[in-house]
């Protein structure tokens, strides 16, 4: 577990890119999708909770897929890293 951990954090080195970028920028793609899709019913779907919580909720949907989309999009790249 402990390698992978290390192979994921090496795929963020310049110069550096996971196994196969295509598979993964797909996978990016939909993740992408889905998220805004999550985001778009925490919003609009008429549910039982305070606007706050909804806010909540639609703000974590939105740092999470940030964050997914970030690592993905340096870690399918050989052209930028966060270090070198």
């Amino acid at each position: 577990m402990l390698a992978g951990f290390l192979l994921l954090c090496r795929a963020l080195q310049a110069g550096e890119s996971l196994a196969d970028p295509a598979a993964w920028k797909n996978k990016q793609l939909c993740v992408n999708a889905i998220l805004a899709i999550l985001y778009l019913l925490v919003k609009f779907l008429p549910v039982e909770l305070s606007p706050d919580d909804l806010d909540a909720i639609a703000s974590s949907i939105a740092l999470i897929g940030g964050l997914i989309n970030s690592y993905l999009t340096v870690a399918t790249s050989d052209k930028v890293g966060l270090c070198r």
